[in-house]
């Protein structure tokens, strides 16, 4: 039997996530320390420490908090579902404000060994379901056996990245169909590795 969780203790953490999000956004990630997010949240560190074992873990559940998971989409078709989870990610790549921090916990994570753990820990939960769908398309016939579902999502996300942050080029619904499309009749071509 669950206990039930504290109302404070619900209200303090929402408070604390919000002051690492303002900080985030003000101060980026190295200025946003467990210290200054006691400061501005007014929790006291001791209890943040008591949710969050380090600086790394608070910024990755701040990001969390306001980029959600989405839904298996579950069409019953795979270029279907790949349209409409690739078609989300570039809207949320265009438009939502854990963009930005995204690419800073990318950068942080090249330099700091916590955050590179929780990172990849994070992107492995939001490759997930990607990769189940693709492994779905491979079980019905829709890709040849002997895909790759990994590589797969490398091509698939590899050019929306590139739109977003390199060439500046239009990211929307129609460049990521045409990503698609594209992976999906090479596969099916039989160019099971490109």
């Amino acid at each position: 039997m669950s206990r039930a969780v504290d109302p404070r203790v619900l209200r303090s953490k929402a408070r604390v996530l919000t002051s690492a999000l303002a900080l985030l956004a003000q101060r980026g990630i190295t200025g946003t320390t467990i210290e200054a997010v006691a400061e501005h949240s007014g929790v006291a560190k001791t209890t943040i420490y008591r949710q969050w074992e380090s600086q790394a873990a608070l910024v990755l559940d701040a990001f969390d908090s306001i980029l959600a998971l989405p839904a298996d989409p579950a069409t019953g078709s795979l270029r279907d579902d790949l349209v409409h989870l690739l078609t989300g990610f570039a809207e949320a790549l265009r438009t939502s404000p854990a963009t930005g921090m995204m690419f800073a916990l990318v950068d942080a994570a090249e330099r700091d060994p916590a955050f590179a753990a929780l990172h990849r820990r994070q992107a492995d939960t939001r490759h997930q379901l990607v990769l189940d769908v693709i492994t779905r398309g491979i079980d019905q016939g829709e890709l040849p056996a002997d895909t790759d579902p990994a590589e797969v999502l490398d091509l698939l996300a590899g050019p929306i990245f590139h739109r977003r942050a390199v060439s500046g080029a239009p990211l929307d619904a129609a460049f990521a169909v045409r990503v698609v499309d594209r992976v999906l009749t090479a596969y099916r071509a039989g160019s099971s590795t490109l």
